[in-house]
C-alpha cells in the first residue's frame, strides 16, 4: 500500500512524495558520503541497504540502512540530501562518541518486541551475555502491555540508549527519570501541533518522537476536557501520534482502521493497538 502515510499525512496537512533512486544506488550513495566525511572509518557494501563499518579501533559494526531508505522515499526531493547529511552525522557523533547529559535524557515509546530485536543485534555482534540480558543493559520501564518506555541520550544528529552503568554515573535516580526525561523532551522540541480533523486529530511535533508525547499529561489532561468520554490513541510508528473519543464509536472504528493500515507501512513501525487513557495510564482499549 505504498504512499499511504504520505496520504494520510496530506489529510491534516502533509506533503507529497517522488520515487527517488534503488536501493543499491541508495546503499552505494550512502557509502560514499560516510567515507568522504568521516576519514578512518572502512565502509563496504555487503549487500542491498547494509553496510559493513570498521572504525578506527577495529571494531566491526553493520549498518542497516532500510529504514533510512524509506525515510528517504518519504521524503520530498529538495530534502533527501539534507536527510542523508543527517544520516551520515550519526555515524560520525557514533565513532567519536556522544556526551552524556542528564539535560539530554529523553523518552522513546517502543513496542515490546523491540526487546528481543536488541538482544538478537548483541549476538550478532558477538555479545556472549546476549542470552542474559534481557534488553542491552539499556534503561527501560513498561508502559503498559504493548509499549515500553526507553531511555536515551539525544542530541542533534544521533540517539544512543542508556545502560544502567550510565544512569547511576549521571545519579539519576530510577524513580525520578520519566519526569526528568519529559521535562528534557519538552525543551527539546520546537512545538507541539494539534492538527484536527472531523473525527481523528493528530499531534505534531518533531517528525521524530510523536509517540513519546503520550507521556505529556498536560497534553493529555487539556484534551480530555474538549470530548465526552476518555481519549483514545494509536502510535503505528514513532512519528505518528492519532487519537480520538472513546465516546464517539465510528472515530474509534476509523483510529482503528488507520492504525493497522500505517504500522503496516510504517518506516519506524510500534502497534496497530489502540489504547485508552484511564487511572492506570495508556492501556489496550
Amino acid at each position: 500500500m505504498p504512499g499511504f502515510l504520505s496520504s494520510l499525512r496530506a489529510l491534516f496537512g502533509g506533503k507529497p512524495t517522488d520515487p527517488p533512486m534503488s536501493p543499491v544506488a541508495f546503499t552505494e550513495y550512502v557509502a560514499d558520503k560516510v567515507r568522504a566525511a568521516i576519514p578512518g572509518m572502512e565502509v563496504t557494501v555487503v549487500g542491498d541497504l547494509e553496510l559493513a563499518i570498521r572504525t578506527g579501533d577495529d571494531s566491526n559494526n553493520r549498518a542497516f540502512l532500510n529504514n533510512a531508505y524509506q525515510l528517504f522515499l518519504d521524503e520530498s526531493p529538495e530534502h533527501r540530501d539534507a536527510l542523508v547529511g543527517r544520516f551520515v552525522q550519526s555515524f560520525a557523533e557514533a565513532a567519536k562518541g556522544l556526551e552524556r547529559s542528564v539535560d539530554a535524557i529523553i523518552p522513546v515509546i517502543k513496542d515490546r518486541g523491540w526487546i528481543a530485536e536488541t538482544r538478537e543485534s548483541m549476538r550478532h555482534l558477538g555479545r556472549e551475555d546476549a542470552e542474559d540480558d534481557e534488553s542491552g543493559g539499556h534503561v527501560h520501564e513498561a508502559l503498559n502491555d504493548e509499549l515500553i518506555v526507553v531511555y536515551a541520550i539525544d542530541t542533534p544528529s544521533n540517539i544512543a540508549y542508556l545502560d544502567s552503568g550510565e544512569l547511576e554515573g549521571l545519579g539519576v535516580r530510577r524513580e525520578d527519570l520519566r519526569s526528568l526525561a519529559v521535562r528534557n523532551l519538552r525543551g527539546l522540541l520546537p512545538g507541539i501541533e494539534i492538527q484536527r480533523g472531523d473525527k481523528l486529530s493528530m499531534v505534531v511535533a518533531d517528525g521524530n518522537y510523536e509517540a513519546s508525547l503520550l507521556l505529556f499529561a498536560d497534553l493529555w489532561a487539556r484534551e480530555s476536557e474538549r470530548m465526552r468520554g476518555a481519549p483514545v490513541a494509536a502510535v503505528p510508528a514513532r512519528d505518528l501520534l492519532l487519537f480520538a473519543d472513546s465516546a464517539d464509536a465510528d472515530a474509534v472504528a476509523q483510529l482503528r482502521q488507520l492504525a493497522a493500515r500505517a504500522r503496516a507501512e510504517a518506516s519506524y513501525g510500534l502497534t496497530d493497538r489502540v489504547f485508552v487513557l484511564n487511572e492506570s495510564g495508556w492501556q489496550p482499549f
